[in-house]
This record gives structure tokens, C-alpha cells and sequence, in this order.
């Protein structure tokens, strides 16, 4: 794999003072600080917490925190890794920087034959890269043509609980079918073992199985994003209100305008929506995982290749030369991948191909406090166009089932009266569903 690498950041060893503390103070005398006074004879302090550990009580590692670099690693690492939703991510935006010399990932395991078409694909689909912007086609449209063996960089911290249960799945778990993430999960578990010993070899993990993959991987077509209602809270306005008589807080006409704006609006989370969003790309996948207040249930990413369908942005459609570039991007893919897979390609490495504009679909719950947020952010015109789509179509189905409640959301300024963007503002406040649905009637 090159140079992918996992680095820590920093490392606060005065931390496992702390979390000795946390292994000692449920079972001995003394206030918290009497008992973190114990704390600071390593071997003791390391003996214990193994101890506490693998009698299961695994709670006493989020007092330590870590912070790791992961560099020059694939965008299949980082989706992978955004899945964890316990963890603080800061990813270089593929929106705004050009990621022309950003290079690629090569798979240590490519057969005899298999390392020359893989070379030749991977460079071609920069190159086509390059090409649409010098026609003027925004980096966060031109940037579906990239593989997922693009090399992505990015920061995440995390409680030491967290890591240790992301190393062992990369080592033995539902990563350890990649080769990528087996090694990346060996760099995690040395660098958490040189401050915690034998820690991670202890914990259990499950691995992936997932079901054949199709052997045809045909060039696919343009397709858009599809939301769809699969379930929702029966009788969500009898359900908020129950809540809201049981908390006294809100009362009166306006009391779900001054719910939905309340800093603290716990009652939204008795009404629970589940969507199937149909058609998504694997880069508007992400910005989905990233919302970790909800429950995604996704299907493995190589089946995005099965039907090789793709998103196909406006900027890209009103350019007959980008267009042109654009599609036979995804079709010289396609034929890459075929004839790799001829090669002998193993199937774990099929991913590789999959390009960020691939399409993939998607299952995921939200409560209403969550959606909330969600549309306050996806709706907004300063949103990617894509999840903007969605989201918009989630807000659209959702409405329906309680609209006394739904008028009332939107994008930002909808919610707290105002624009947080500041100088990127689109200059057009929305007060609300109807208003958002007007708004976007008169632009089209």
C-alpha cells in the first residue's frame, strides 16, 4: 500500500492516571480525588486496568483520548472509518481543494498482469479529472470521476475505547478483508500498545461475510437520487404531545415553533422516520455517516460497481465536452475493472474502482430531533446539490404524516430566524417547509 500510514498525534500519558481512577473508584473509599491519588505507579495502574477490562468493564477506557493521523490512505479507508460513530472527523474537503497530484492507492496483492491496466485506469481517471476543470466544471462535480483508490487525509480523535475497538475490527474484524485496514490496524494497535499493553489482543471481534458479488459490473447509466418512507411513529402528533404534556414545557398554538427552536429539544426524539434513499453517490455517502445521530445500514461498497450507475450534475449535463469526458470516465472504468478481473483481481480488491460518482443505496433511522438537524443543514442552498436533493425529498415525505410540525423545518435560517453563513449567505431567509418549497419552484 504504498505510504498509508496511521499516526498518533499526541499522546497524554498522565491521562491513564485518570483512567486507573475510573478502575478503581467504584469498588474503594474515598471521594474522586482521594482515589486518583492512587493513580502513577505504571506497572499497577496497567495490571489493574487489563483486569477491570476484561471482566468487561470497558467504560474506563473513554477517559483517555487519542488523536491520529491518517495519511496518504485510500477514500475507502475513510469511509470505512466515519462508519465509527463514537469519533470527532476532520477530512481535506474534495469540495474545495484540487486533488489533481493527490495520487492513488495500488493494493499489494494485484496479480501478474493486473498492476499495468490498474496504473493505466487509475491515471486516466485523473486525467479526466483534470480535464473537467480546466472546462470550468467545479472541483465537488468534476471529483466524482476519482477512484476510491484516491488517497485521502484526514484527523480523528477518539476515547481510547473507541480505538481499541476500531483496531481490532481493522485487524481480524469486519475490516480485515481489506489488506489496506489489516495494516493500518496493526500501525493503530502498536502505537495504542506502547501505552497500553496487550489491550487490544483481548478483545473480540466479528468478521464481514458478505454474499458474492456479480460478475458483470456493466458499464451503467445516469441516474438521481430517490427517497422513499419506509416506516414512521404512528400517530406522531398524539405521541409529541403526550411528551410535551409530560414535560410541561411547551403549551399553547406555538408550542411546536417554539420546540423545534429550543436548544434542548428532547420530545423530537419520540417520533422516529426510517428512508431508503435510492441512487446516492459514494461521495454523498459520506456526507450520510457523518451525521452520527442516526443509524445507517449500508450495503457493501463494491455492489455500487454491479450496475455501475452514476450521478450526473447539472454543471457536467450543460457542457457537451465535460459530458463527454464525464461518461466515458465511468465506462473506461468499468473496462478496467472487467479486464482485471480476467487478470485474476481479487474481489476485495474491486473496491479500488468503485468511483466517487458510483451510486449505492441506503437505509437509515433518524428521530425527529436529529432530522431536524439534518434538513437544517441539507437544505440549505449552501449544501452539496446532491444531498440538498435528498434531504429536501426526506423533508417532502416526512411532512405528510405531521404537518403542524414539519412546516416549522427547513434549512438554518428557518430555524433560528436568521442565516448562520454569514458573507455565504444565499441572501433569502426561509421561514419554514412551505417557504423552502416555494423558494426552490421559482428557481427552477
Amino acid at each position: 500500500m504504498q505510504n498509508s500510514s496511521v499516526r498518533l498525534m499526541n499522546q497524554n500519558t498522565s491521562a491513564r492516571d485518570a483512567v486507573a481512577a475510573a478502575a478503581r473508584i467504584s469498588t474503594q473509599q474515598g471521594n474522586a480525588l482521594q482515589v486518583y491519588a492512587k493513580s502513577g505507579d505504571t506497572e499497577r495502574d496497567l495490571s489493574l486496568i487489563r483486569k477491570v477490562v476484561s471482566s468487561g468493564h470497558t467504560s474506563v477506557l473513554e477517559h483517555q483520548t487519542l488523536t491520529f493521523a491518517f495519511n496518504d490512505v485510500s477514500v475507502m479507508v475513510e469511509q470505512y472509518i466515519i462508519e465509527y460513530r463514537l469519533a470527532s472527523f476532520t477530512v481535506k474537503s474534495r469540495r474545495y481543494v484540487d486533488f489533481s497530484d493527490a495520487g492513488f492507492v495500488v493494493p499489494d496483492d494485484l496479480p501478474e498482469g493486473c498492476a499495468k491496466v490498474y496504473a493505466r485506469a487509475m491515471s486516466a481517471a485523473f486525467r479526466a479529472y483534470e480535464a473537467l476543470l480546466l472546462l470550468n466544471i467545479p472541483k465537488e462535480d468534476a471529483r466524482f470521476v476519482f477512484p476510491y483508490s484516491l488517497r485521502s487525509n484526514f484527523i480523528v480523535t477518539a476515547n481510547l475505547r473507541e480505538w481499541a475497538h476500531i483496531a481490532a475490527d481493522m485487524r481480524s474484524g469486519r475490516g480485515s478483508r481489506y489488506a489496506e485496514l489489516r495494516k493500518l490496524g496493526a500501525q493503530l494497535e502498536a502505537q495504542v500498545g506502547e501505552l497500553y499493553p496487550e489491550l487490544i489482543s483481548s478483545l473480540r471481534t466479528s468478521e464481514q461475510r458478505i454474499a458474492p458479488l456479480s460478475a458483470a459490473y456493466a458499464a451503467g447509466e445516469a441516474v438521481s437520487p430517490r427517497a422513499i418512507l419506509l416506516s414512521h411513529t404512528e400517530n406522531p402528533k398524539s405521541v409529541l404531545d403526550e411528551a410535551l404534556r409530560f414535560t410541561d414545557r411547551f403549551v399553547g398554538e406555538a408550542r411546536y415553533a417554539e420546540l423545534v427552536r429550543d436548544a434542548r429539544p428532547r420530545e423530537l426524539e419520540r417520533l422516529h422516520y426510517a428512508f431508503q434513499i435510492n441512487g446516492i453517490s459514494l461521495a454523498c455517502l459520506t456526507h450520510f455517516t457523518r451525521h452520527r445521530m442516526l443509524s445507517p445500514c449500508i450495503p457493501p461498497l463494491e455492489r455500487s460497481l454491479e450496475k455501475a450507475n452514476y450521478v450526473l450534475p447539472a454543471s457536467i449535463v450543460q457542457c457537451d465536452a465535460a459530458r463527454e469526458i464525464y461518461r466515458n470516465a465511468f465506462y473506461a472504468q468499468s473496462a478496467a475493472l472487467q479486464e482485471c478481473l480476467a487478470l485474476g483481481l481479487p474481489e476485495r480488491d474491486v473496491v479500488y474502482f468503485a468511483a466517487s460518482g458510483n451510486v449505492i443505496d441506503l437505509q437509515l433511522d433518524m428521530n425527529a430531533r436529529e432530522l431536524l438537524h439534518f434538513c437544517a443543514l441539507r437544505t440549505c442552498s449552501r449544501a452539496q446539490w446532491e444531498i440538498q436533493e435528498a434531504a429536501v425529498q426526506m423533508l417532502s415525505l416526512a411532512y405528510p404524516t405531521f404537518p403542524e410540525l414539519f412546516q416549522h423545518f427547513g434549512p438554518s435560517c428557518a430555524v433560528l430566524g436568521h442565516c448562520p453563513e454569514g458573507r455565504m449567505s444565499c441572501g433569502c431567509v426561509v421561514s419554514g417547509y412551505r417557504a423552502l418549497m416555494q423558494k426552490r419552484e421559482a428557481s427552477e
